[in-house]
């Protein structure tokens, strides 16, 4: 069966609009405060907080976050410049990527819905010589940067 021409138009205005809602702005999305843990027996424990103060477009598929991530009792909230971190769009997908620490252990991040970050962390658990993957997930406490 053939769509007339004006229901076609309307259906490719229709897909047009669904997806440009489907799209989520990181820029909205990721700054705030987030908390979680490394499923991993860590020498100096598991807990984990990324505050996330901004985000800003560079490209089409790319944003440039500034925040900082360390354990709870360390992180730094007076740090509003932060370190460096890259967003990137990947098949709809929101994701984060930065190193941390002395060594700079790279993190690997996807937002899973608004208030999900899940992915890994290439670290040395306790009791092991080589760095590998960590699972790690962080849940959005706040909007706000504190």
């Amino acid at each position: 069966m053939v769509l007339p021409n004006a229901a076609t138009v309307q259906l490719f205005f229709l897909l047009i609009i669904a997806n440009t809602f489907a799209q989520v702005d990181p820029a909205k999305v990721l700054v705030g405060t987030w908390e979680g843990q490394v499923e991993a027996t860590l020498s100096s424990g598991n807990q984990r907080v990324l505050i996330i103060n901004s985000v800003k477009k560079t490209s089409d598929t790319e944003w440039v976050a500034r925040g900082s991530f360390n354990l709870p009792d360390l992180v730094n909230t007076e740090d509003r410049g932060g370190q460096e971190m890259t967003v990137t769009l990947k098949d709809n997908d929101i994701v984060l990527d930065f190193v941390t620490g002395k060594s700079r252990s790279p993190i690997h991040l996807q937002l899973v819905g608004d208030n999900r970050l899940q992915g890994t962390i290439n670290t040395t658990e306790r009791g092991q010589k080589r760095p590998s993957d960590k699972r790690m997930v962080l849940e959005k406490k706040s909007s706000q940067a504190n």
